[in-house]
């Protein structure tokens, strides 16, 4: 099975439906983790940390100042986001649906009762070239919130984390409480377009991602039962639900992740926690500067720990899995996979650092092992098994140790070498660029009246 294979959908299909969910969930967020990742990708941490923050600042801005904008969610007709226009269609969303709830100029949804209403969600659809309504993307955004309440809204949002952690049941429900009459909203709006739930795809980042999982853990008993045979995709989640119905992606590194035992908070979950699970991955490492670092892993591995959280950046996500999706040796890795990335690695820690499996703070790394670069220069070093490294773009400096690496070389690689190369393993260019997903995309954009 695939790193990302989903149901019975085989690979392709896989690959496309984990594409479409990404960008839903990096759509969900239109404020806080842009700054964050300019000022981190530049500075890194360390003494850094205080420019860092001074690029969250800075690429905030001021309120309704354009977000970042993310390829294959916007539709071809929709005007961009600007500083004093609201953007066309976006409104529109609440009363094409019939929704009566509340909902911002955005667009965005926002919980429905009492002690949920700073959760919030987005609601796309795809659509054809004559304008058909095919399928409807629906996004649950983690701890965070609109530019104009950049501090409020994730310190209100934060104070539910605590309840999640709590009984199984409240964390099954959640979705119903926050969301419950909009997802039934959606649910008729489907059924009166020719849609199933087969054609909703449901998606999220951290306690988005646990709203994921509840959703699909309620889709059974509860909206008629429309959504049991809808897609789910989380990222990041604190919980996991059991059974297939829900891939759970996540950083083996990132605390969040694994804060929890499926949906049970215990003495483990403060230090390191690292159970596997039917619906999870769980040997996907972002190598980044709090990982690399010797000095900042003298202090514990915990979600208590802060420092830890740079792997838990929705665009550590965003881009790092989407280097295992494109990889060249795609067709290798299984869910159980190791897989090193470094993507999120920021640039002065790139410069100095090798990139290699360090396997910290986790069960026993067992099997090959893949290592997969950036678009920078990286250094990277290969273990005493047999890795695959694929450097990708940049000038890449690649170390041999055990002369069993398979090395791969696509697309626009740079000028990339090769120290202590044993040719008692073999060495590969491709081709071609290293395969992407083959099946042709649509791209999301708002429910439209």
């Amino acid at each position: 099975m695939g790193v990302f294979d989903y149901k019975n959908l085989g690979t392709e299909a896989s690959k496309t439906l984990f594409a479409d969910a990404t960008a839903i969930t990096l759509y969900t967020y239109h404020n806080l983790d842009n700054g964050f990742a300019v000022g981190y990708q530049q500075h890194g941490l360390g003494l850094g940390c205080r420019h860092t923050g001074r690029g969250v600042a800075r690429q905030h801005r001021l309120p309704g100042s354009d977000p970042p904008a993310f390829p294959g969610i916007l539709t071809r007709k929709r005007p961009p986001w600007t500083r004093c226009t609201q953007p066309v269609g976006r409104q529109s969303s609440a009363s094409a649906l019939g929704y009566g709830g509340k909902v911002d100029a955005r667009g965005t949804f926002f919980g429905e009762k009492a002690g949920y209403t700073t959760a919030q969600a987005e609601v796309l659809g795809k659509y054809d070239d004559a304008g058909k309504l095919l399928e409807i993307g629906i996004g649950f955004r983690g701890t965070s919130g609109p530019r104009e309440s950049l501090i409020t809204t994730p310190c209100r949002s934060g104070q539910r984390p605590a309840r999640r952690a709590g009984p199984q049941g409240l964390c099954e429900k959640l979705c119903r409480r926050t969301f419950g009459g909009l997802l039934k909203t959606v649910a008729d709006y489907a059924g009166a377009h020719g849609l199933s739930g087969k054609d909703v795809l449901v998606s999220g980042h951290s306690l988005g991602g646990l709203a994921v999982n509840s959703m699909a853990d309620l889709s059974t008993s509860k909206w008629a039962g429309f959504y049991k045979d809808a897609n789910y995709l989380a990222y990041a989640s604190p919980t996991q639900s059991a059974g297939d119905k829900v891939l759970n992606i996540g950083y083996e590194n990132d605390p969040v992740f694994r804060a929890l035992d499926g949906s049970t908070f215990n003495l483990s979950s403060l230090g390191v926690h690292d159970k596997a699970h039917e619906s999870t991955t769980d040997n996907i490492v972002s190598f980044n500067d709090h990982y690399a670092s010797t000095l900042w892993n003298v202090l514990p591995f915990s979600i208590a720990n802060l420092s830890t959280w740079v792997s838990h950046l929705p665009s550590a996500y965003g881009d790092g899995m989407t280097r295992v999706l494109e990889s060249g040796f795609y067709e290798q890795m299984t869910r159980d996979s190791t897989i090193i990335l470094c993507p999120t690695w920021s640039d002065p820690a790139r410069a100095n650092t090798w990139v290699q499996d360090l396997n910290r703070n986790a069960e026993p790394h067992t099997g090959n092992t893949f290592i997969i670069g950036s678009d920078g220069n990286d250094l990277i070093q290969g273990g005493k098994g047999a890795d695959f490294i694929e450097g990708g773009k940049g000038n890449d400096t690649i170390r041999d140790n055990s002369g069993h690496n398979t090395f791969l070389f696509s697309g626009h690689f740079g000028q990339d070498r090769i120290i202590g190369y044993q040719p008692t393993g073999w060495c590969s260019r491709a081709p071609t660029a290293a395969p992407t997903c083959a099946t042709t995309r649509r791209p999301w954009g708002p429910i439209r009246c």
